[in-house]
């Protein structure tokens, strides 16, 4: 039997950006693995110390402590009932003495409202088994519903974060390729002024060399020019 399997989207209709096809999450899963109560599973609850959960397991998650109260509550009324019949089983033992030995009235009232009472206890008692019953098959739903919806919200998270880590490993080296291309080329245009400067201040001059700098918005940049030209006259 298989643990999942994806339900296939029988409409014709656009596919929605973080909406995948639902995985439902075999009953049998929940057997094999000793889940019961998921909201109160440490192995559940792990899931969320680094991923805050979607709207949609927040709704689960409120839906299946709402049935885990009634469900503690139906077992707490069932707990008290008992003793309560114990008391009046005890009672009746010592009524039915008074009652039919000593022919007393009042112990055969008494007697009487002791089994109407436990008759309605019994009354109860079935009634809380039967609640409780079908708030096993209400949790062991809530169960699927709430692991179906986890699976497909991590996964997806993890797939959705994947394809962006993708991305953006794909965009750095982008940048770091654009980069490497723009420093060769700085490297290439980044020629010495001073070379350059040193020519010219021996053949023009360093006075038009400055001047011509200045026009050209060169004045930054560092040379030799009037060593230059002192060499030149030497």
């Amino acid at each position: 039997m298989p643990f999942f399997w994806k339900k296939r989207n029988t409409e014709n209709r656009e596919d929605k950006p973080g909406k995948d096809d639902h995985v439902l999450i075999d009953a049998a899963v929940l057997r094999q693995n000793g889940i019961s109560r998921l909201t109160i599973d440490e192995r559940w609850t792990r899931l969320f110390v680094n991923l805050p959960m979607s709207p949609a397991i927040e709704k689960a998650q409120n839906e299946m402590n709402e049935l885990i109260k009634k469900e503690a509550m139906l077992l707490q009324e069932r707990d008290s009932l008992e003793p309560r019949k114990k008391r009046l089983m005890n009672k009746i033992i010592s009524l039915t003495r008074d009652a039919f030995d000593n022919n007393d009235e009042t112990a055969k009232s008494d007697l009487k409202e002791c089994k109407k009472e436990i008759e309605r206890i019994n009354e109860r008692m079935e009634k809380i088994l039967e609640d409780i019953e079908q708030m096993n098959d209400e949790l062991r739903e809530a169960n699927i519903r709430l692991l179906d919806e986890t699976v497909r919200y991590i996964f997806s998270t993890l797939r959705h974060n994947k394809e962006r880590a993708e991305a953006i490993t794909k965009e750095l080296e982008q940048i770091r390729q654009k980069e490497r291309a723009l420093q060769e080329e700085l490297d290439a245009i980044n020629l010495d002024w001073t070379s350059f400067a040193v020519n010219f201040t021996e053949l023009l001059g360093s006075d038009l060399v400055k001047k011509l700098e200045s026009q050209y918005g060169l004045e930054g940049l560092k040379h030799e020019t009037h060593n230059a030209g002192t060499d030149a006259k030497n």
